[in-house]
């Protein structure tokens, strides 16, 4: 049986490793947000509304959250790697179907296909690369590896409006799952280690054990990590899902100058803000166990004036700074959260906290935040619908920061 790693001494692996994981991830995200990128060419299409489209997002989150505790317990049980390589290929395959599809029915059935896929690989991947890596190493590896989130949606945006506005937007699509099948295959050349005997009789004891899985709600940071980024992943999912379409319709831009602002604006202040949050967390641990939590809090807090700046601003300057600002601080925070999940849960636990996190943070932000502000949107406008985004920017503030008195306690529990 294949379980989990333990750290690795060397360094062309570690290297290999995050290099294949990290592509993969760009690729994860790029596929997932290529949806966004073509908003106004498929809608016209189809007919849809601001709903129905919505919804499209939603499907692919509900997929995807039902999903990650399946493949969190298979994990764990049989080992990351051959999960990885079947869901990076799911997903990339799902992602061309929508250049053969006709129907809004099919176009759900495809984006729910994606949702199957990368639930494999984002619940798996954090995962394994906190099984080779101590702990105060992680939040820097994770802040590159989560870096591409902001550039795989960044060149979504860029290569969905370039190619759906020459082509059309079943072109987009085609093309953006190729890659990610050729990709995964070399999920099978990562290295293959064991947990050391003591933790590998644990793993043996708690692997079929729910209480053990019920054991990681009893832990304080957990909870709250969870239902903060959960309310994080609403306001990121629902603005990443509606921002093009939004400063089409609210700012004047056309569909090339939306996707192309915000290709500039998720690489940039994203990518940037991803690395910095990752680097700057793990430099402060030396100093504080708190900091990784210090960090995602206080990003959160000071993203929100920005947020409305974005949202509301009607000059052109203060609209761009108020978006590159609140995408820089809330970037902040990926590697981090995750870094505390799969710390606090303890080496043979991970996959499952992990997957129990995904199913919480979708369940709370992406599974209805396209829908609600698509719907809100259709009531009230769209700059209302999106400004949903800052209800659940404070709620996440709230939380994250709420969780300080207890985190160095939670951590204590941290085994490698």
């Amino acid at each position: 049986m294949e379980i989990s790693c333990q750290p690795s001494r060397s360094r062309k692996p570690i290297f290999w490793v995050v290099f294949v994981l990290t592509t993969l991830n760009l690729l994860d995200y790029f596929d997932r947000y290529i949806v966004a990128a073509v908003n106004t060419l498929l809608k016209h299409d189809f007919g849809l509304s601001d709903k129905a489209y919505g919804f499209l997002g939603s499907a692919f989150f509900l997929v995807y959250l039902i999903s990650a505790p399946v493949f969190g317990y298979l994990g764990d049980r049989w080992g990351r790697r051959k999960f990885m390589a079947l869901g990076a290929a799911v997903w990339s395959l799902a992602t061309s179907l929508p250049f053969w599809i006709t129907t809004y029915p099919g176009l759900i059935a495809a984006r729910g296909l994606v949702g199957l896929g990368e639930a494999s690989f984002g619940t798996l991947a954090p995962a394994y690369l906190a099984d080779i890596l101590p702990l105060a190493k992680r939040g820097r590896v994770l802040g590159i590896f989560y870096a591409t989130i902001p550039v795989g949606a960044a060149l979504a945006y860029f290569f969905g409006g370039l190619v759906g506005s020459a082509w059309g937007w079943r072109w987009s699509f085609l093309l953006a799952g190729l890659p990610g099948l050729l990709m995964a295959s070399l999920v099978y050349t990562l290295p293959r280690h064991q947990l050391p005997a003591a933790a590998a009789a644990q793993h043996e004891k708690q692997i079929l054990n729910w209480r053990a899985v019920v054991g990681l709600w009893r832990i304080p940071t957990f909870v709250r990590v969870t239902t903060g980024y959960g309310f994080l992943t609403f306001a990121l999912g629902g603005l990443a899902f509606w921002m093009p379409r939004f400063l089409e319709v609210t700012k004047g831009l056309t569909l090339k100058e939306a996707n192309l602002l915000m290709a500039l604006a998720t690489t940039v202040a994203g990518g940037l803000g991803t690395l910095a949050g990752g680097w700057g967390g793990d430099w402060l641990f030396r100093y504080s166990r708190r900091a990784h939590l210090w960090v995602s809090g206080l990003g959160v807090a000071l993203a929100l004036p920005f947020g409305v700046l974005a949202i509301f601003a009607t000059n052109s300057t203060a609209y761009q700074i108020g978006l590159f600002a609140a995408i820089f601080l809330l970037f902040l925070n990926p590697a981090l959260l995750t870094t505390l999940i799969v710390s606090v849960a303890g080496p043979t636990r991970r996959a499952i906290a992990v997957a129990c996190n995904i199913i919480v943070i979708h369940l709370i932000g992406d599974v209805p935040s396209p829908f609600l502000i698509g719907w809100l949107a259709d009531l009230a406008g769209l700059q209302w619908g999106v400004a949903l985004a800052l209800v659940a920017l404070s709620l996440s503030a709230v939380f994250l920061l709420s969780g300080l008195p207890q985190v160095e306690k939670d951590l204590s529990a941290e085994v490698t």
